[in-house]
C-alpha cells in the first residue's frame, strides 16, 4: 500500500500538523509490504506534487489546521485543482486529519461531512478524519504531555496500515470534549501563559510591559 500524506500547514516542516502527521506515518510504516511519502503543500513544488498525488497512491492522508473555523488558503486551492479528477475513476482512498488550536472538538466536528462530501465528489473511498484540538504547543511541550498524544496517532497509523481504516475508539479519545467545563479553560489558560505567551515575551524584551494598557483611556489628573 503506498500512502501520500500531505500537510497543508502554512507552517510548512516545523508546524504542529507535520509533527502529527509524521508519528502517523510512523505507526504506518511498521507495517511491513507499505511505503509513504510526507508533501508539505508550503515548500517549492509542493501544490503540484499534492494536485498529481491521486496517480500512485493507494490513500492520500491530506492534514491540515483549523485557524478561527477556516482551513488555509493553500488546501482550498488544492482541494479545488483534485476538482479534475472528478468521473475519472480508480481514485485512492482519502482521510484526513484537522487540528486545531482550540481543544474544544466543536471547533472541528463541523468540517468531518464537509470532508465526507468532498471524497464523494471525488469519487473517492472516504475512510475517515482524525480530530484533535489543544494542539498549538506541541512543538515546545515537555515530552511528559505529548506521549499520549504521540503514541495515540502512531497506533492509528499502525492499524490503518493493518486494516485499511481508522480505529473508532482512538478518534473519538483524540476528537475530545465539545466543550470545555470552567477547570478546563483555567487550566488551558494557565498552560497557554507559561508555555507560549510569557517565553515568547521574553524572547522580544516585552515581559515586563506585559500588563501595559497603553490605549486605556487617561484617568485626569
Amino acid at each position: 500500500m503506498n500512502l501520500t500524506a500531505i500537510n497543508g500547514s502554512p507552517r510548512g516542516a516545523k508546524s504542529n500538523t507535520a509533527i502529527l502527521l509524521q508519528h502517523f506515518l510512523a505507526g504506518f510504516a511498521g507495517s511491513n509490504g507499505h511505503s509513504h511519502r510526507l508533501i508539505h503543500l508550503k515548500t517549492e513544488g509542493g501544490a503540484d506534487l499534492a494536485a498529481d498525488c491521486f496517480d500512485g497512491s493507494d490513500v492520500v492522508l491530506l492534514g491540515f489546521p483549523l485557524y478561527a473555523d477556516a482551513m488555509p488558503g493553500i488546501v482550498k486551492e488544492l482541494i479545488e485543482r483534485w476538482g479534475r479528477y472528478r468521473g475519472a475513476g480508480n481514485h485512492p482512498i482519502l482521510i484526513f486529519l484537522v487540528q486545531s488550536g482550540f481543544p474544544e472538538g466543536s471547533h472541528t466536528r463541523n468540517l468531518v461531512p464537509y470532508l465526507e462530501k468532498l471524497s464523494r465528489r471525488l469519487g473517492c473511498d472516504y475512510r475517515g478524519t482524525i480530530r484533535k484540538g489543544g494542539v498549538e504547543g506541541i512543538r515546545v511541550q515537555p515530552s511528559f504531555m505529548t506521549r499520549r498524544l504521540f503514541d495515540r496517532m502512531r497506533q492509528l497509523g499502525a492499524g490503518f496500515g493493518r486494516w485499511r481504516t481508522l480505529d473508532d475508539g482512538l478518534l473519538e479519545e483524540l476528537a475530545g470534549a465539545e466543550s470545555q467545563n470552567r477547570f478546563g479553560r483555567l487550566t488551558v489558560n494557565k498552560m497557554s501563559e507559561l508555555l507560549f505567551w510569557n517565553p515568547a515575551l521574553k524572547r522580544n524584551g516585552a515581559y515586563e510591559l506585559r500588563h501595559a494598557k497603553p490605549y486605556a483611556p487617561q484617568e485626569s489628573p
